[in-house]
């Protein structure tokens, strides 16, 4: 979540500022203030020795202001996903590892209504892949004030989501549930598969202030409620003999709070920001996130980005261990083998490159203002914070010096 944009301020942004910091860039008055085409590409790739994980996400956006009042943006990416995963929490994943592929599509479109002081946006999407389909819905506003040194931002967004199951009774004992076999007859005519809803409302509100010509902040709050099937159908947790497709309660509430600062270091032509976001949710997992990031002027087009990020979290009100699950069964009626929802640690570093070139005025390109080019790499470090950590969901990512690796590269220009 980064720091929204702020138009024209009363003071003049040198170029220092407005280059580090993005949400200092006015908007001009002819209203191509937001005009941009990204395109870019993001590999991900978790090296486990008995399920390794890799994602290649494509992506590209478009979006431009047709006039002073008026803004649209389109985009699209995807996931081409390839691996293999323990299909059984609780034994050995060697041989219960199972490989897979699968490709998600996504596709979002969204309007700007603007005036010299707010802008009201409109918008929705649609993704879908072989057992997963989701409609999207977004509306939001931003308003700037007091002389536009201060600016306000309200997002809300619904998603209605379709997950194909398999076709367990809604009568079942919760101890007979089988878990999906494969995605072949998923939104088919199949009595071996089912459909499952899942309803997801979202509200982000932030607050964006410009403290000093150097020094900007932001504070914000982020609040969610799911409700519906929520569990894994393809993941079965050994309860004491006996394999039980994952299951979850159906109601989960989400909040977190987050504030940031980012100041600009002329004299050293650089910029440091503080990020701290603390999360609670209705399944008592709690957990705190820091990052801290160095922006640096290389040269006037090129620009290092140096960042640390620190995740640690509890784990929730019903998670145990594979060997607790396996010797003493669960706790209540829910029960789980993800690791996102066990005690964790993860710890990222990265590096980013930009480089930003600006066509001149008397360019034969007249219509492109700037080319962008950048390529980022992400090393990422899991560590199981849990009673057993050699018997839970992280044990077989985390046997090896670097757990995850992100390599992005991304161009484009704004016009």
């Amino acid at each position: 979540m980064q720091l929204g944009p702020a138009r024209a301020r009363p003071w003049r942004a040198p170029w220092l500022l407005a280059g580090l910091v993005a949400v200092c860039a006015p908007r001009p008055a002819d209203g191509s203030g937001d005009n941009r085409v990204r395109a870019g590409v993001t590999y991900f790739h978790e090296p486990a020795r008995n399920t390794p994980l890799s994602v290649v996400h494509p992506q590209v956006s478009y979006s431009q202001d047709y006039t002073r009042h008026f803004g649209m943006s389109l985009g699209y990416d995807a996931d081409i996903v390839t691996g293999a995963t323990p299909q059984i929490f609780g034994v050995d994943v060697t041989s219960s590892a199972t490989k897979f592929q699968d490709v998600r599509h996504n596709g979002t479109v969204g309007l700007r209504f603007m005036s010299d002081l707010a802008t009201f946006r409109i918008g929705g999407g649609f993704a879908g892949e072989n057992d997963y389909r989701s409609g999207t819905i977004q509306l939001g506003a931003t308003a700037d004030l007091f002389q536009r040194n201060t600016q306000v931002s309200v997002d809300y967004v619904h998603n209605i989501d379709r997950v194909c199951d398999a076709a367990n009774s809604a009568t079942q004992e919760l101890l007979e549930l089988r878990a999906l076999d494969s995605s072949d007859l998923c939104f088919r005519d199949s009595a071996e598969t089912t459909t499952r809803k899942l309803s997801i409302d979202t509200v982000n509100l932030s607050i964006t202030q410009v403290l000093t010509p150097w020094l900007l902040g932001q504070a914000g709050i982020v609040g969610q409620h799911l409700r519906g099937f929520q569990s894994n159908p393809y993941r079965q947790v050994l309860l004491g003999r006996r394999a039980v497709q994952e299951h979850l309660p159906d109601i989960r509430n989400r909040m977190s709070v987050f504030a940031r600062l980012k100041f600009a270091l002329r004299p050293v032509r650089g910029s440091i920001e503080l990020f701290g976001r603390f999360y609670a949710d209705s399944w008592a997992i709690e957990g705190v996130t820091v990052q801290a990031a160095w922006d640096q002027y290389l040269a006037r087009p090129l620009i290092l980005r140096l960042r640390g990020r620190l995740h640690v979290q509890d784990s929730a009100l019903f998670y145990r261990d594979g060997s607790e699950y396996a010797s003493s069964g669960a706790a209540g009626s829910y029960w789980t083998g993800d690791r996102e929802l066990s005690a964790l640690m993860n710890t990222t570093l990265g590096a980013k490159l930009t480089y930003l070139a600006r066509v001149p005025a008397n360019s034969r390109i007249r219509r492109i203002e700037s080319f962008r080019v950048s390529a980022k790499t992400d090393l990422l470090f899991y560590r199981s914070r849990t009673d057993n950590p050699a018997f839970s969901p992280n044990a077989e990512r985390t046997r090896g010096l670097l757990d995850a690796i992100v390599i992005q590269a991304q161009a484009g220009f704004d016009f």
